[in-house]
């Protein structure tokens, strides 16, 4: 399926749950949610994951809030890599619940993880997410590296004042020198609360060149590896990343749409539109998503300044 700008549109980024035990600074969600409130069922889930992946999304993400705290997780896990057009399963968690089910999520059919982890300061951690649990996280991701998965990568939003300085860039890198893992710096898109300053806390990738002067760009990662650029140093058996939103739009890579945890479909995290699927057939489900790829934004509409973020007055989207 492709879109008006001609891009295939073959990954579903589904939300699970909007439930979180962290209360990240830049979230847009920080309330740390404890309550279901209208999640999708293991079979709503299954018909709508269903639907779209035979109509193309065949790579299939599971996000939350945080999708471990689900107790159905490994059973949602299960029926989804089942689905026969589903070719990818992959899982993105805060890590704090994933040294205890890792092992289980792989037997279910997970083939890549992404754990987020901000910083290895286990005071600027809890400053970042509300928690001081730095040291569960980072056994979840040594558990996650002995079990066998395809991939495993580090999230990290660059915070200006917290993580992009040259030592605290250096740090998280250092992790790719010891392991194989990947470690994505990503540039802070606005979806905080209203209390969170973009402005004030953006940091552009640019950060991340600056702190190690020896990386290497990859041939012929662009796009293989989604919207991230990828470097190596030499000699390590790890990659670094830069997914650069606003210094460096990828926008004319996006593959992606998203479907929340309430079963609406979302073109874009920052489009304005969006279509319930929850009650939909499959037939139906299909056919929304052949009408709403065609109405997919060709740019998220967010620019930056020589001052670090502009924000366009005009809602997003349209």
């Amino acid at each position: 399926m492709r879109d008006r700008a001609s891009r295939e549109i073959s990954y579903l980024r589904l939300s699970v749950t909007r439930r979180c035990g962290f209360s990240c600074i830049y979230c847009a969600d920080r309330q740390c949610r404890d309550t279901p409130d209208g999640e999708l069922s293991p079979p709503e889930i299954f018909r709508i994951t269903g639907a779209l992946a035979e109509a193309g999304c065949h790579k299939v993400r599971l996000t939350g809030g945080e999708p471990l705290i689900r107790r159905d997780i490994a059973e949602i896990c299960r029926g989804i890599r089942e689905l026969p057009a589903v070719r990818e399963l992959a899982l993105t968690t805060n890590g704090l619940y994933l040294a205890g089910m890792a092992r289980e999520l792989f037997a279910a059919g997970v083939s890549r993880v992404n754990i987020s982890i901000d910083t290895l300061n286990p005071a600027k951690f809890e400053r970042i997410t509300g928690r001081s649990c730095l040291g569960k996280v980072l056994s979840g991701l040594e558990t996650a590296l002995s079990c066998g998965f395809e991939r495993v990568k580090i999230n990290t939003v660059l915070l200006h004042g917290l993580n992009d300085d040259a030592a605290s860039v250096r740090e998280l890198a250092a992790l790719a020198d010891r392991y194989p893992l990947d470690i994505r710096f990503i540039e802070l898109m606005p979806a905080g609360g209203a209390d969170f300053s973009v402005r004030e806390h953006f940091a552009a990738g640019g950060a991340v060149l600056r702190a190690l002067p020896d990386l290497t760009e990859i041939p012929g990662e662009a796009g293989r590896s989604g919207v991230a650029r990828m470097y190596r140093r030499e000699g390590s058996p790890g990659r670094i990343g830069i997914i650069a939103p606003i210094t460096g739009s990828f926008c004319r890579e996006c593959n992606r749409i998203r479907v929340l945890s309430d079963g609406r479909l979302r073109l874009c995290l920052f489009g304005g539109r969006e279509f319930d699927l929850r009650h939909l057939s499959r037939a139906e489900i299909a056919r929304v998503f052949r009408i709403a790829s065609g109405l997919k934004p060709e740019e998220h509409g967010i620019t930056a300044d020589a001052s670090g973020i502009r924000i366009p007055m005009q809602e997003i989207g349209g």
